[in-house]
């Protein structure tokens, strides 16, 4: 069935302003299918909708951090739509299809989160690192332990001025 140039554009609408392409091509009326051909055509030409879908996200207010909160609360609905849909699929190979778009939206989300803020990421490996350490201590010097628990709010307030 052959669709308007209205009905595209009301898809690509839909996707930059944040919309998973599945919801979007739900919200005005075109099979999946349909919306990934065409998200395709204009990705592989040059109109790339995540460039205009992540601008937007920036240019509607609130900085690089709630962008990033939206962008992730955008991810999370899309994974729980497609876990929702993972959960109802009768058939094996539909389930599978499922759960490696799940994981791709996964690692898009991981790897959108370390592009636009590297600081909050290296942050969360440095404490992640501090974590670990501290389990080590206690686990397997615990007499150093006390000295560690000493040194690590001055350590941490050194860690805060270099993240900001």
């Amino acid at each position: 069935m052959a669709h308007s140039p209205e009905k595209k554009m009301e898809l690509r609408a839909a996707y930059i302003g944040g919309l998973p392409l599945e919801q979007a091509a739900e919200k005005v009326g075109v099979p999946a299918g349909t919306a990934r051909n065409w998200y395709r055509e204009a990705r592989d030409g040059s109109d790339d909708w995540d460039k205009f879908q992540r601008a937007s996200l920036l240019v509607s207010g609130g900085g690089i951090e709630q962008a990033l909160g939206r962008l992730i609360a955008a991810g999370l609905l899309r994974c729980e739509s497609l876990l929702e849909k993972t959960q109802a699929c009768e058939d094996p190979v539909e389930g599978v299809k499922s759960m490696a778009v799940l994981a791709d939206t996964v690692a898009k989300l991981n790897a959108a989160s370390k592009n636009m803020m590297p600081a909050t990421d290296r942050l969360a490996v440095a404490m992640d690192l501090i974590k670990r350490l501290d389990t080590f201590v206690r686990d397997h010097a615990p007499q150093h332990a006390p000295a560690f628990a000493e040194i690590l709010p001055p350590f941490g307030q050194e860690v805060a001025k270099a993240y900001g």
